[in-house]
């Protein structure tokens, strides 16, 4: 037994060191550069500057980064909302025995094969723009003259738009998890159900939902993890915008210069987007935390 146990530990001793080199060092660097004020990403050690829990406490009064909380935290819920509605109607449509289902699958999951930045390029110049965009064609076809004047790239509608692009590049991602989940689930109980004259939401809130909570609870860790740190589709969508504006881009902002926008206060400051990315961490760990407690593991899984 001991000879086996000093076999496991050589075997993992360089996937730990690995991992401790490339993930654990650079996270306890971030946290140390969090107290300091640091001039750029080439400054020496020496030229930082110790300024404690300032860095924290200027985020907390900065209204730029407050605001971008709030628009990541609307992304989480109601990219949340719009992603799973979907991904679960997709994954049981797929699992009730429709032709095709290879076809289908493969066809949802294609935006996740497309590059975030090409695919929310498509959306700006084909779909969302106001000229000639697939919305305000349709729409106006329809004579649905109200809509197709919609600027879907205003103020008032981009923060909704950019959340509507991305879900709609995300559902193919989870309802592939979710499909992988329901075909796990015995087709005994469904069976059992429909002789019981069960309809088939019945079944789905009975029979599926129940049996999909563990696969559920990490499907929904892994959109905290992906919503917290959104970023690409908010720099291509509203650049300086703070309606479009994620921590994730403010963090990229602080670290490597504000360009043209007037919300950013400081040029540089590599501290504090340290900080900002170190709270990120903090928010998905008590997130996940709270999800995990919120649905506990079943005994019975599948």
């Amino acid at each position: 037994m001991r000879m086996q146990k000093s076999i496991i530990a050589l075997f993992l001793l360089p996937a730990v060191i690995i991992y401790l080199v490339i993930f654990l060092y650079p996270t306890l660097r971030t946290l140390a550069m969090s107290f300091y004020d640091i001039p750029s990403l080439s400054s020496k050690v020496a030229e930082w500057k110790f300024v404690g829990l300032l860095n924290y406490e200027d985020l907390m009064h900065s209204s730029y980064f407050t605001g971008s909380v709030k628009n990541v935290l609307g992304i989480w819920a109601i990219g949340g909302v719009l992603i799973f509605a979907f991904a679960f109607l997709f994954a049981v449509i797929l699992t009730s025995g429709v032709r095709g289902k290879n076809f289908w699958r493969s066809l949802i999951f294609l935006p996740n094969t497309v590059s975030a930045v090409v695919l929310s390029v498509v959306w700006l110049q084909y779909i969302f723009n106001s000229s000639y965009g697939l919305l305000t064609t349709v729409f106006n076809r329809l004579g649905l003259t109200a809509l197709a004047n919609i600027q879907w790239t205003d103020n008032e509608h981009i923060y909704f738009s950019m959340i509507i692009a991305f879900s709609f590049g995300s559902i193919g991602y989870f309802m592939l998890i979710l499909n992988a989940g329901i075909d796990r689930i015995p087709t005994d109980y469904y069976e059992a159900a429909t002789l019981e004259g069960a309809s088939v939401g019945t079944k789905f809130f009975k029979i599926t939902l129940p049996l999909l909570r563990d696969v559920f609870r990490t499907t929904l860790v892994l959109w905290t993890i992906t919503a917290f740190n959104f970023f690409v589709w908010s720099a291509t969508f509203g650049l300086d915008d703070p309606h479009t504006v994620t921590p994730a881009f403010y963090m990229y902002q602080k670290v490597f210069g504000r360009g043209n926008s007037v919300y950013v206060e400081e040029v540089f400051n590599v501290g504090s987007g340290a900080s900002v990315g170190i709270l990120i961490t903090i928010a998905i760990l008590v997130v996940s935390a709270l999800i995990n407690r919120f649905f506990p593991k079943d005994r019975l899984e599948y």
